[in-house]
């Protein structure tokens, strides 16, 4: 076989694996999706079907069941059907001072919604919410409707622009 051969074979073996490869990589552009009820510990978590991903991405549009662990003004929002926003957060960081500052000035334009801060040094204080929103590590930031169904999540720095829209977005569903 010649060398124009063998290159025309390569090429052709090349094209062939990388269509195979493609096709397996979910180039339908559809997304899978799941529907669940999850028992966890104690816990009931009633899931809506939802893209099949990451972890935040699993617990977006979830409804997260209380225990008798779960902080009392979270329990408390869920039943008045407030819309909560809750941030866990580390005094001290540079980022996490940032959110919390931001975090707490927004406060002021939003007074039908329950805001939450636990420092993540302290689990006495928020209990197993920590678990049920499944935080990574803070500075993290959760919006929940007014029917309790996780909205947004944020691990990072959070700008206000950006929390002030999706507090708007949730308080309108």
């Amino acid at each position: 076989m010649s060398a124009r051969s063998r290159l025309s074979v390569l090429v052709l073996v090349l094209v062939i694996g990388l269509a195979v490869v493609l096709s397996g990589c979910g180039g339908s552009g559809k997304k899978s999706t799941t529907s669940s009820t999850v028992a966890k510990g104690g816990t009931t978590r009633v899931t809506a079907a939802k893209s099949v991903g990451s972890a935040v991405e699993d617990l977006l549009m979830t409804r997260l069941a209380t225990t008798q662990e779960t902080p009392e003004a979270y329990v408390e929002a869920v039943g008045q059907a407030k819309p909560i926003a809750i941030l866990f957060y580390v005094p001290g960081s540079v980022d996490d001072t940032k959110v919390l500052d931001m975090f707490k000035a927004v406060q002021a334009d939003f007074p039908d919604y329950t805001f939450l801060t636990y420092d993540y040094r302290q689990p006495q204080a928020y209990g197993d919410l920590s678990l049920l929103l499944q935080v990574n590590y803070p500075p993290e930031t959760v919006l929940i409707d007014k029917a309790g169904t996780v909205r947004n999540i944020w691990n990072g720095y959070l700008d206000e622009g950006s929390l002030r829209q999706c507090l708007i977005n949730v308080g309108q569903g």
